[in-house]
């Protein structure tokens, strides 16, 4: 399942005031959002050409575009047109038209005041959202970073039972479905509302999970702080992964979690972990207890801050 169709109102993406000489004007990063998305064979529907102004409408303009719903994103001004996707399996953006005023746009999934940022890339990753598809986060040399699945836990499980893996750490819940319970919740407020979290680390030549690496929140000492986290299954440790992983995912936090610094939680004994945390740059700073459990706590800085 992949974004095939953008559906639209020209009318409503027009922000030319009553008072302007102008008939039609649209901001210079939709016309070449627009313009874009013919090169990722992205339709583009416009409702006025056909006036599809119903639900029923709408379904019979998609299938003219030998189009369903479900391979759609509708972006729209008015809470009109958004309620042409309720109840439909259509992701929808709310595009906050300073010429169109008194709009809720609470139907959207994601509400936009403009298109400077907005390509096709991020209209694809509110689509994946909407439709439970993992976002693939970044890349290394040998390995991609991807959200999780409810089908990776099987996985996950035998990569669990490694002796070395929970030595260290916690491992999954023994309960498989409280498992389950957990990832749900996770994908959607961890994911859904910070867009980063603990990944699924897949080798690209083998396509094989090799283990999970990521961010985190936690509360420590009064303060939530982020923390940098892996776990790389026994049969690919030793190898580099954890550093190229960690290399990757430490350059998205600078740009992207909004952090001045970054953590590792790390138990004394564990020198292999220690040993990483040193040669990407993390020093210690001091002792400090988790559930009763002293964790030797190392930082490392995102950014200078003044």
């Amino acid at each position: 399942m992949k974004l095939r169709g953008l559906i639209i109102s020209l009318k409503e993406l027009n922000i030319v005031q009553d008072n302007d000489p102008e008939r039609f004007v649209m901001e210079d990063g939709l016309t070449e959002l627009l313009d874009s998305l013919y090169r990722y064979e992205v339709q583009i529907i416009n409702l006025d050409l056909f006036q599809a102004d119903s639900q029923e409408r709408l379904k019979l303009v998609l299938e003219l575009h030998q189009l369903v719903p479900e391979e759609c994103l509708l972006l729209a001004a008015t809470d009109r047109s958004l309620s042409l996707g309720k109840n439909l399996p259509l992701a929808c953006v709310g595009y906050a038209n300073p010429r169109i005023q008194g709009q809720k746009l609470s139907e959207a999934e994601m509400l936009v005041e403009g298109f400077d940022e907005v390509d096709f890339y991020f209209l694809e990753r509110i689509y994946q959202r909407k439709h439970g598809i993992p976002w693939t986060v970044m890349e290394t040399r040998r390995c991609i970073l991807r959200e999780i699945t409810l089908d990776d836990l099987d996985v996950l499980y035998e990569i669990y039972r490694g002796e070395s893996i929970t030595r260290y750490m916690e491992g999954l819940y023994e309960d498989r479905q409280k498992e389950e319970e957990y990832t749900r919740e996770y994908i959607r407020s961890m994911y859904g509302f910070y867009g980063y979290g603990m990944w699924i680390a897949e080798e690209k030549l083998s396509g094989k999970i090799i283990g999970r690496a990521g961010l985190d929140h936690l509360q420590l000492e009064g303060e939530i702080i982020l923390e940098l986290g892996y776990v790389i299954a026994e049969e690919f440790q030793n190898q580099g992964y954890a550093t190229e992983l960690c290399r990757e995912i430490l350059e998205f936090a600078r740009k992207a979690a909004g952090f001045s610094a970054i953590c590792c939680l790390i138990h004394r004994e564990n020198e292999i972990s220690i040993h990483l945390a040193e040669k990407l740059g993390f020093v210690w700073q001091k002792e400090v207890k988790m559930h009763g459990k002293p964790l030797q706590k190392y930082i490392k800085k995102l950014y200078n801050v003044d």
